[in-house]
């Protein structure tokens, strides 16, 4: 008999088993599926996010709640390197290219005044030119940088650590997929496609962008969309890997203009090294996405190569902010983000004994230790550890 089943693998499922588990006193379990061999994702209708080795981290952010639930993890990240052993961080900072005076560079300005956010203007021609020789400034964009310990994190590392100190700490770690939640005699029976069953006394579901699927419960579905996601990664040789050493994390906001008329907002990375040995420059795009029906759909996508029409987009935009940028082969990856209403993550106990963590509406990476200590305080004890407002963390049904 557990006291708090996580279910849901991923990196907020991980960062609160770590959390729960700290206390010696609670017998604590997280299931969730291991990534897919290329064999299995045939097969496998169930996915995570975290199979990647670069996401942006950054405090900076138009929504003053996302800069303090960034703040509170990037403060963690030492930590957690050290008690795992394994290193997921590299602090490059992040760099905010913006169109002037469209609205989004108010609400930065305003958002990093309202938490102190300090920001760095780079934009002056001297600047700029010397510290990115490689990047494409417009005279009508100001260039902002972010260096508040963000750059990015590998997130596949990020959920072994997590995983390794939870395991440490006396967490069973089952590798499974979760198909039945049932309440009986107050306790839940959790019940996986191989047929096991798990007792707990309490649940916390972390199931990402595959709330609402795949799992039979009590819960009421939430109102939460799903959008399938294409990112490019572009092949980088060795010299261009040392010309580019210094870049960091690049978030654009276009404004209208003859090529985008709607504008168009893009983040990029920096040359990581892949599993593979090799080293890649991600992009990807927001706001050109589809939306996802449902199982079928989004397992279909897991499988594919994703938007063939938006990772010849991502070239043309790689090649406009980075002229010259030599590139040996382009590929994709795909995903799915899970979005709420309000643009914040379900943090919300639905009883005493049922807790959600779920929707990072793209920015999940970036935060997810602070939503699952959060989550784990709230399962366990029923009170809220932040400064901000509880409500905005409501979980909105259908």
């Amino acid at each position: 008999l557990y006291d708090l089943c996580v279910i849901g693998g991923g990196m907020f499922g991980s960062a609160a088993a770590r959390h729960a588990s700290a206390n010696p006193a609670l017998k604590v379990c997280l299931i969730g599926p291991p990534e897919p061999t290329p064999e299995e994702m045939k097969t496998r209708d169930i996915f995570s996010s975290y199979y990647d080795a670069g996401r942006i981290t950054r405090v900076l952010d138009e929504d003053p709640a996302c800069e303090v639930l960034s703040r509170e993890s990037l403060k963690r990240y030492h930590e957690i390197e050290k008690l795992s052993g394994i290193k997921f961080h590299t602090p490059v900072g992040c760099l905010f290219i913006v169109q002037k005076n469209i609205p989004e560079v108010k609400a930065l300005l305003q958002a990093a005044d309202a938490k102190n956010v300090s920001i760095t203007d780079v934009s002056s021609n001297d600047t700029f030119t010397r510290r990115y020789p490689y990047l494409n400034l417009k005279d009508d964009e100001i260039a902002l940088l972010d260096d508040n310990g963000g750059g990015h994190i590998d997130p596949r590392k990020l959920v072994a650590a997590q995983k390794k100190i939870s395991k440490l700490q006396g967490c069973d770690i089952i590798e499974g997929i979760v198909t039945n939640l049932k309440q009986e005699n107050n306790h839940y029976q959790v019940k996986t496609e191989a047929g096991n069953t798990i007792t707990s006394k309490r649940v916390l579901i972390a199931t990402g962008a595959f709330i609402n699927l795949k799992m039979h419960s009590d819960l009421k579905p939430l109102i939460a969309t799903k959008y399938k996601e294409t990112v490019a990664l572009f092949e980088i040789p060795e010299n261009e890997v040392k010309r580019l050493s210094s870049l960091p994390d690049v978030i654009h906001v276009r404004g209208s203009d003859k090529s985008f008329p709607n504008g168009i907002g893009t983040y990029f990375l920096p040359p990581i090294k892949y599993p593979n040995g090799k080293f890649y420059i991600k992009i990807g795009v927001d706001g050109c996405s589809e939306e996802a029906k449902d199982l079928d759909d989004i397992k279909k996508w897991y499988q594919s190569d994703g938007d063939r029409k938006l990772i010849e987009l991502e070239e043309k935009l790689i090649k406009m902010d980075l002229p010259g940028l030599k590139y040996d082969s382009v590929s994709s990856r795909t995903c799915v983000n899970c979005y709420t209403p309000n643009g914040l993550p379900y943090i919300d106990r639905i009883n005493p004994t049922l807790t959600v963590a779920v929707a990072g509406n793209g920015k999940g990476a970036k935060f997810s230790d602070e939503v699952g200590r959060l989550a784990a305080k709230l399962s366990m004890t029923g009170e809220w550890d932040s400064e901000l407002e509880q409500t905005r963390f409501r979980a909105v049904f259908q």
